[in-house]
């Protein structure tokens, strides 16, 4: 008895692929800017 591999889940279109890829990109952006503000307080003279 042979078994039919499962479908794979339809490929989600490509502006929500992009919105997905645009919305990562800012985030870590974001979080790098957070990052390098912290270290400027803390290495920066009192």
């Amino acid at each position: 008895m042979t078994r039919t591999p499962p479908e794979a889940p339809p490929e989600p279109p490509l502006w929500q692929r992009l919105a997905w890829l645009a919305a990562i990109w800012a985030a870590s952006v974001a979080a790098l800017g957070v990052v390098a503000y912290a270290l400027r307080l803390w290495i920066s003279p009192a």
